[in-house]
């Protein structure tokens, strides 16, 4: 929605000084601008276990109010995310903040897109991974690093090291319907946002309702309300033969709770929300898309949310999702896998 390194350059505006990855900090790095209050400088390293590096860079997020501070690189140069041997940023990050702590990274000036990572230790050095093997971005951009968005600042501070591209995998565009993971659906079909984190894995409620032995998962932490995760086919959405969509899911959320899936493509889609009526059981939810346009190739799932909604995750079990074929109603499964 995820290791031999290659060299990229990086031009800084003005000064023409050419840097490549990895950015490990042992000497002046050019570029690095702290902004909406925080600053970005390096340091000593604080920790020695599990990075021996002498020299770190660290992220203050200095005032209370300004929650999406950060630091950045700006004018990195020659960036290429479209190629599976680069497609994943490393960067090795220490805080004391707790587990689950969102870390986003985004590439802007122009724009082009965000990735988030969320720590699972706290006061240890870890490495995490950003896949942007979908939309895979590339051109020059000022590179982003955004720690614990949605959370104010007030003097928390975050270590950040060894910035790299990796080898990742670019998964091949499915055709369309269904989605399952029996089937050759992976993860990596899929491109979180907003803090949701998605995986596949085994089942982890073999039943009637699902026998399946390989499902999606998503868990949406500290972000926006919309949080989710999408897939994207290679043609558009059947909507005028297929118009009922369903799909399986199992929470231990609330009955009661929203289920959004919106079909979409660039700058425009359309929202179908249902809600569920069992808790940590599977159901089928059905989703009636009667009438929507023909030319959406892309599902976003979204889950506690409908329009207008203001609920945000906490990476708890209330928060965490897991779902499975994806499918047209009027299509038995069994002759879509054909």
């Amino acid at each position: 929605m995820r290791t031999s390194l290659l060299s990229l350059f990086m031009f800084v505006a003005l000064s023409g000084v050419a840097q490549s990855f990895p950015f490990d900090f042992e000497t002046n790095t050019q570029g690095m601008l702290g902004y909406d209050g925080a600053t970005f400088t390096i340091v000593p390293n604080p920790s020695n276990t599990g990075n021996p590096s002498p020299n770190v860079a660290e992220i203050v997020k200095v005032n209370v109010s300004d929650i999406w501070a950060g630091g950045k690189i700006t004018n990195v140069s020659s960036l290429d995310f479209s190629s599976s041997a680069t497609c994943v940023l490393s960067m090795k990050v220490f805080t004391t903040e707790p587990v689950g702590t969102v870390i986003k990274v985004k590439l802007e000036n122009p724009y082009t897109c965000e990735v988030d990572a969320v720590t699972t230790v706290s006061g240890a050095w870890e490495t995490l991974t950003f896949d942007f093997g979908i939309p895979a971005p590339f051109g020059s951009v000022d590179l982003v690093i955004m720690p614990q968005p949605f959370v104010d600042g007030g003097g928390k501070t975050f270590y950040i090291d060894d910035i790299q591209q990796i080898p990742g995998v670019i998964a091949t565009p499915r055709s369309g319907l269904p989605v399952t993971f029996e089937s050759g659906t992976t993860d990596r079909h899929f491109f979180d946002f907003e803090s949701a984190i998605m995986e596949s894995l085994p089942n982890p409620l073999v039943s009637t309702d699902n026998g399946s032995s390989n499902v999606g998962k998503v868990v949406r932490y500290l972000g926006a309300p919309y949080g989710g995760t999408c897939i994207t086919f290679s043609n558009n959405i059947d909507f005028v033969n297929h118009p009922i969509i369903t799909m399986k899911v199992l929470t231990s959320a609330p009955i009661g709770t929203y289920v959004t899936l919106k079909a979409e493509k660039p700058f425009w889609g359309e929202e179908r929300s249902v809600k569920t009526t069992k808790t940590e059981e599977w159901e089928t939810l059905s989703f009636d898309f009667t009438n929507a346009p023909t030319d959406l190739p892309t599902f976003a799932l979204m889950f506690d949310f409908v329009g207008g909604s203001a609920n945000v995750g906490d990476g708890t079990f209330a928060s965490t999702f897991y779902f499975d074929d994806i499918k047209y109603a009027n299509i038995p499964l069994a002759v879509e896998e054909k």
